[in-house]
């Protein structure tokens, strides 16, 4: 063959390819191992010529079943843009655009890299707001017939264009509330939707059924309801009276006081509260024996109040308590905002509080000592989704001065002595085992205390599960761990009952000792004392075990303006001490029943 006819058979076959590379998604044709995967992404490039969009969708799909091929994919995309099934139409290109990078085909790459640039700008969005944070506890959400999960809740959710239909439902206190909107989206448009929840009745299904705007469905909400609660301040009363008894003849009788103005539209919130503890005992927890029995009280009070300036929610705090060897006050403040579209609460505080300590039955001019405590505390809730709330905190806790019990005397025993203690020696044995020396308590006028701790809140249809851990260590060498469950049950509308368990582990200060040791002259005087000594068992290694259950008792209906509701509530506590002198372990028993008021 002469040169000349070899030179334009090559430029003919090299064209010819070219051709065929810019024909390959009209007719897919690059390594195929499926001839009929092929025969059927031939059918689909003559449907879509034809303008059969469906038909180029369906012989497409049954390709690809048969092999995947990324000019298949890129061409599908092209006959489901047509559909308005614009959301299938990226994934299908960018499936190509993947494929493309991945063999390194620089015409395919090209080919979807444009598609996908022309499908991004003509997608819709929409975003969903739920108005009252509250309900999202058990809500569920669907756009035309899908479930939204809760993360995308107040987010940007991508659309097809063209009509949609949005839903929610929540069941809760026994009723079932409800929220329907239909819309459409044009290509490109950014959308919003407010769920309002209503009971689902007559009047509301009516109402709503008729109304033709936003405007129309609020007025329903007044129409069937009347204006909402939270457009008025809410206001609380609570009293309540709590008792407590142990195994250790100690006796505690509190009356309570407690309430709340609060105002959630201005933001703005106060209220207060005050206890009172009657305290008999004749118990070893007084000194190292048995006391006399003595009564006495102590009044304890708080004031809080909160503000919302701009996206900060500041509230402060003050308390005051006052025994008759004991006089604490304090107060602190607290900020938090929300982020994140409300999923995230940041929030940190800052506590003082200042303490004079004395001796009971006498001024605290004839002797006082002080205490000073600063707490900061850093946390973060986290809306996990519509029906899971987690709560993440930290408090670092810093103690400088007297924290010693000034009526507590410490045992002291001969060296040789010590390996005769056992734990839970009544005082008889103790005291006969013990030298005259008995110093009262001295404990370290300095202690930071680091404590980590997390709630789970999880909304069932008809239940709350909340679920607690704690972890605590300071620098008097206590390790602490405490675990705690209720679960919360709605019975109807008029009753709650919660059933509740707690477990709380920990090790011992460093400086305890279940017998400390001393060594005396001839004439038994002390040559040295410990210089760290208690004979607190709440510093010794110990468990203790919580269970109870609690009931809410409403006594008018949620509807009502003035509503009414009885709170009791019942514990007993299991205590082992692994190294405590007089005693092993100790049960209590504690109980609450209060009486409650919202208008």
């Amino acid at each position: 063959m002469p040169d000349r006819l070899r030179i334009l058979f090559a430029w003919l076959t090299l064209v010819g390819c070219v051709l065929a590379v810019l024909r390959a998604e009209a007719k897919p044709g690059r390594g195929w191992t499926n001839p009929h995967a092929l025969d059927l992404a031939k059918e689909a490039s003559d449907a879509k010529k034809a303008g059969d969009a469906p038909l180029c969708v369906a012989r497409d799909k049954e390709s690809l079943a048969l092999e995947e091929h990324p000019y298949v994919r890129l061409h599908l995309s092209s006959c489901l843009a047509p559909l308005g099934r614009l959301k299938d139409a990226l994934a299908n290109a960018r499936d190509a655009l993947a494929a493309a990078i991945r063999d390194e085909d620089p015409e395919l790459l090209r080919a979807a890299q444009q598609r996908v640039a022309e499908l991004l700008p003509r997608l819709a969005h929409l975003r969903i707001h739920v108005v009252r944070s509250s309900e999202r506890i058990g809500l569920k959400v669907t756009v035309n017939g899908v479930p939204v999960p809760g993360r995308l809740l107040e987010q940007r959710i991508t659309m097809d264009p063209g009509d949609f239909n949005v839903e929610a439902e929540r069941d809760w206190g026994g009723k079932r509330y409800e929220f329907k909107k239909k819309g459409t989206l044009a290509e490109g448009e950014e959308g919003s939707i407010d769920i309002v929840l209503v009971q689902a009745d007559a009047c509301i299904e009516e109402c709503l059924r008729s109304a033709t705007n936003d405007e129309e469905r609020r007025s329903c909400i007044e129409t069937c309801f009347g204006k909402p609660p939270d457009a008025k301040p809410a206001v609380r009363i609570g009293l309540d009276m709590s008792g407590y008894t142990d195994s250790t003849n100690v006796h505690v009788l509190t009356p309570g006081l407690n309430g709340a103005v609060s105002n959630p539209v201005a933001g703005w919130s106060i209220g207060g509260s005050y206890i009172l503890d009657v305290v008999t005992a004749a118990s070893p927890d007084i000194v190292s024996m048995a006391s006399n029995r003595f009564r006495e009280s102590r009044h304890a009070g708080t004031l809080s109040g909160g503000y919302r300036l701009g996206p900060i929610d500041t509230n402060a705090i003050g308390h005051v308590s006052r025994e008759p060897d004991y006089l604490s006050s304090g107060g602190g403040i607290a900020l938090s905002t929300d982020l994140g579209e409300k999923h995230y609460t940041p929030r940190v505080g800052y506590d003082l509080s200042y303490d004079k300590i004395g001796i009971r039955s006498s001024p605290f001019a004839n002797y006082e000592r002080n205490l000073t405590t600063h707490s900061i505390d850093a946390g973060l809730t986290i809306v996990m989704s519509p029906t899971t709330l987690l709560v993440l905190g930290s408090t670092v806790q810093i103690e400088l001065g007297e924290q010693s019990k000034l009526y507590r005397f410490v045992p002291m025993f001969r060296p040789e002595d010590v390996p005769l203690v056992s734990p839970g020696e009544p005082y008889e044995t103790v005291n006969a085992a013990r030298l005259p020396i008995r110093p009262r308590e001295q404990l370290p006028r300095d202690r930071e205390r680091i404590a980590l701790g997390a709630r789970l809140n999880h909304r069932f249809s008809s239940a709350t599960l909340r679920l607690e851990e704690r972890a605590y260590v300071d620098t008097w060498g206590i390790l602490a761990t405490t675990t705690d469950a209720r679960c919360f049950v709605d019975l109807g509308e008029h009753l709650r009952v919660w059933p509740h368990v707690r477990l709380h582990a920990q090790k011992g200060a460093t400086f305890y000792r279940l017998a400390y040791a001393v060594e005396v002259d001839n004439f038994v005087r002390a040559t040295s004392i410990p210089v760290y000594r208690t004979g607190d068992r709440e510093l010794s290694p110990m468990v203790q075990v919580t269970a109870g259950a609690g009931a809410r008792i409403a006594l008018t209906s949620e509807k009502a303006s003035t509503r009414y509701a009885v709170i009791v509530s019942g514990d007993v506590m299991y205590g082992y001490y692994f190294a405590s002198l007089f005693i092993r372990s100790r049960t209590a028993v504690y109980g609450t029943i209060g009486f409650e008021v919202e208008m």
